[in-house]
């Protein structure tokens, strides 16, 4: 019998198919490169090395060879497979594989659309995507609880901490000088915890408990009211922390508040005025720019990133957060991979009567250790001669279009410095983002600099471009690639926004 299980297992080695080859998978966990999967590809599938893949994913991989059969252990959930099944079992209830177990070289390869399932993401705690073109697998922890941001406004901060649906909470106060925020059953990305100091919050902690997730926030001074509120799309808690008032905790509410029904408005439309009493000023306008796009991909990563793809979903989530905040009408010059001209883009800010305009980057370097993020308003004559180099990288897509980068530029310029106040808007607005960067990520703080952008010449509004991040730096490009980090640098970029509509008098509470 046992002779006979190691023919099966030899043939199954045997009658791998001919066009399988050795290859590899780059991977990076929670915005970390890790060592490489050995991996094959048969036909367009790739298949992982069981495991070298259960381990990244946080896993105790035990493979039976005699057997053919690959053991997982993921939170004290076990997950079985079998050479040359298509069936697993994990948790006590069946999975179906799109293919096969491979044996391969007398180790186990699981087919790569099994580790990417939903099933295997509830099992493990973690959820990941890979890209084809790029071979870069990236993997973030699951979670229920988070993200969390901040704001300091006038006379209040806020605490917002997003809750998965189902999930219980409750506030209470720990003594004079501090409020704890419980979830039971909640789980965190991972634990995270930041300074705020600006009078009102100290400092904030959220952690991982066996059977909860819990926030701690620690107040400047005792005596500091305080109220928690639960909002809407997405679902999530809102700490307020305040000079005046009484300490509450709202009552959960089983369902959410009856929501207006939509009313359809253009991109073109003018803002609309609140019929209230006292009469509310008209929503801000913000124009929300995805960098690159379509024919024009921008910088390259070094594991084969794309800028376009990553500007544009820095984009869709910085125009989420603003659209939340309920004070903003947002529109996005491009939501999808689409090739926009640069002309295009200032037009239908203008169009649309932007009161503030943000271009979202990527920056590239032929010296590989260059990193970290920059934030840039318009000018006549570049900052540095990096200033200067990146302008010309960024402009270059005029030739796309059948302009000449020299000659656009300089009209360009010579429209944009009669807008002084303009010019001195954006100043204000791209050092209030970059201090707001510096408190949140993880990334060197390059500083505020100018340069003549021709994207941003064309907006009669306070207008800044944005560079995340260097996608030539092997490290700024995971960064960049995990949803964690790049939602922490986004998270930066909303809150200069709103210090800077706070400073304008703006609506924003």
């Amino acid at each position: 019998m046992k002779r006979h299980l190691l023919l099966t297992l030899a043939a199954l080695w045997l009658f791998v198919p001919a066009f399988a080859g050795a290859d590899e998978v780059e991977v990076v966990l929670s915005g970390k490169y890790q060592d490489p999967i050995e991996a094959y590809k048969v036909g367009s599938s790739y298949y992982l090395n069981a495991k070298q893949a259960g381990g990244v994913f946080g896993g105790q991989v035990y493979w039976y060879p005699v057997s053919g059969r690959v053991q997982m252990s993921f939170r004290g959930r076990q997950l079985q497979l079998l050479v040359g099944s298509r069936e697993a079992t994990g948790a006590g209830k069946p999975f179906k594989l799109d293919s096969g177990v491979l044996l391969r070289s007398g180790q186990a390869f699981i087919p790569l659309g099994f580790f990417l399932s939903e099933e295997f993401s509830e099992l493990s705690g973690m959820e990941s995507e890979f890209n084809e073109r790029t071979k870069l697998l990236t993997i973030d922890r699951r979670s229920s609880v988070g993200p969390l941001r901040w704001f300091s406004y006038e006379d209040h901060t806020r605490i917002a901490l997003e809750l998965g649906e189902g999930l219980k909470y409750s506030a209470t106060g720990r003594g004079v000088s501090a409020v704890e925020l419980s979830v039971p059953l909640g789980v965190i990305e991972a634990p995270e915890q930041g300074r705020i100091s600006d009078g009102i919050i100290e400092s904030y902690a959220l952690r991982q408990d066996a059977k909860l997730a819990r926030l701690e926030v620690r107040l400047a001074k005792p005596g500091l009211s305080w109220k928690v509120r639960e909002l809407q799309s997405p679902r999530r808690l809102a700490l307020d922390v305040e000079l005046l008032g009484e300490r509450t905790v709202e009552p959960e509410r089983a369902e959410p508040p009856p929501k207006p029904a939509p009313a359809a408005v253009s991109a073109a439309e003018k803002p609309r005025i609140l019929s209230a009493a006292p009469a509310m000023p008209a929503k801000r306008r913000i124009v929300v720019d995805a960098g690159h796009g379509g024919k024009d991909p921008g910088a390259t990563g070094r594991s084969g990133a794309l800028e376009k793809d990553i500007n544009l979903a820095a984009a869709l989530q910085l125009a989420r957060l603003l659209r939340e905040e309920g004070h903003f009408e947002v529109m996005l010059t491009r939501d999808d991979d689409t090739f926009v001209p640069l002309a295009d883009r200032s037009r239908l800010a203008d169009e649309f009567g932007a009161d503030l305009f943000v271009s979202l980057h990527c920056n590239a370097s032929p010296d590989k250790k260059e990193s970290g993020f920059e934030v840039y308003f318009l000018s006549e004559t570049a900052t540095d001669p990096e200033a200067q180099r990146l302008a010309e990288r960024e402009n270059a897509v005029l030739e796309l279009e059948g302009k000449s980068p020299q000659d656009e530029q300089a009209s360009a310029i010579l429209q944009a410095m009669g807008r002084t106040e303009d010019i001195n808007a954006s100043s204000e607005l791209a050092s209030l983002v970059s201090r707001s960067l510096g408190r949140r990520v993880d990334l060197l703080d390059r500083g505020v600099k100018q340069a003549g952008f021709y994207v941003l010449r064309g907006t009669h509004a306070p207008a800044i471009l944005f560079e995340m991040a260097f996608v030539s730096n092997r490290q700024d490009e995971a960064k960049l690639g995990s949803k964690k980090v790049r939602r922490k640098i986004v998270e930066g970029v909303y809150a200069g926004v709103l210090d800077f509509a706070k400073r304008r008098g703006w609506a924003v509470r």
